[in-house]
């Protein structure tokens, strides 16, 4: 029988369930309330009402959807927030080793200034014991804290019951006129991972080149290093927004109320990040304003950290217009 309802509360159940099995569990569910509205309505066509009391039989679909995943017990993280933690854990896992061999891996690349220098330091068995030491170091810190956070994150979802699926018949979601892209979401993670990995490891990679040869950093590494923190809040907080969108996989209320709320929080963490005067190198300020004779450009760049905060803004307040409108569209 097919039912907005219906559909709408298969959709509830299936997406929780990992993709490999959706399918046949939205089949086996259709015929079980196809049979249990036959028996309860024979030849009749089983009204609205029917339609919901056998529903309610079922069960919430976060209830029925525990009942088709056995992958898990009943534990730190279950169902049916643990495949979801599961994705999310691999693509911060990923993003946070790829991110910190890249960082390392041009570091190492901006610290040979020349053929010679780059042979001597090739054939000098410290450097490769030091290089190993520190990668395996920065590796090893930066995957455990990539794996408590997003176990954390879930395991407060988890025994918070903080609610990733609608409960009640009247509030089951909208069958999506599209789903959310997956890409889009892990693209946002890993921006998000890579933000944190450069800016608090490697921020002297962010440089400008000067008269062929010389190197000027754009950031006061020693200040950006030194307010680490509020890089790692601005990045928890893209990948909280992100996995939300994951969980949901449409466009909903509370993606849009999580996308604000972050994008808003974001604002914030930036404005204390950009609005110290020192997190730019005055060098960098002083060299790049001696080249320019247009006052807009030298103006731009005498206010760099301004002008940073500016595109960030754009940025976020850009994510916020479309998931709104995307929301809205979405429920018409």
């Amino acid at each position: 029988m097919n039912n907005n309802l219906i559909e709408r509360y298969i959709y509830a159940v299936t997406k929780m369930l990992p993709a490999n099995i959706q399918k046949d569990v939205s089949q086996e569910i259709r015929g079980l309330i196809d049979d249990m509205l036959c028996e309860r309505c024979g030849d009749v066509v089983p009204s609205e009402k029917d339609i919901r009391v056998v529903l309610t039989e079922l069960g919430s679909p976060k209830e029925l959807a525990e009942k088709y995943d056995t992958s898990v017990k009943n534990c730190l993280i279950g169902p049916p927030y643990f495949v979801t933690y599961k994705y999310v854990l691999k693509i911060v896992l990923i993003c946070v080793g790829i991110g910190i061999l890249s960082s390392m891996i041009a570091t190492i690349i901006k610290g040979f200034e020349d053929f010679d220098n780059m042979q001597v330091m090739l054939q000098n068995v410290n450097f490769w014991t030091d290089l190993f030491a520190n990668i395996f170091t920065n590796l090893i810190v930066g995957l455990i804290f990539g794996f408590a956070f997003v176990t954390l994150l879930f395991a407060i979802f988890y025994h918070k019951d903080i609610k990733i699926g609608n409960e009640k018949l009247d509030n089951l979601p909208p069958l999506p006129k599209k789903e959310l892209s997956k890409i889009d979401s892990i693209l946002g993670i890993a921006f998000s991972v890579a933000v944190a990995v450069v800016f608090i490891a490697v921020p002297q990679i962010f440089f400008v080149v000067l008269n062929g040869n010389k190197i000027i950093p754009i950031f006061n590494i020693s200040e950006v290093q030194s307010v680490w923190y509020l890089v790692v809040i601005f990045a928890l907080l893209g990948i909280v927004r992100e996995t939300v969108k994951l969980i949901e996989k449409q466009y909903s209320k509370k993606v849009m109320i999580t996308t604000i709320i972050a994008d808003v929080f974001s604002a914030v963490i930036a404005a204390f990040w950009l609005f110290n005067e020192n997190i730019i190198n005055k060098n960098f300020v002083a060299e790049i304003t001696n080249i320019f004779d247009d006052n807009k450009l030298i103006a731009i760049f005498s206010q760099f950290n301004y002008f940073f905060f500016g595109c960030i803004m754009l940025a976020l307040t850009i994510d916020v217009i479309v998931t709104v409108v995307k929301t809205i569209k979405n429920r018409d």
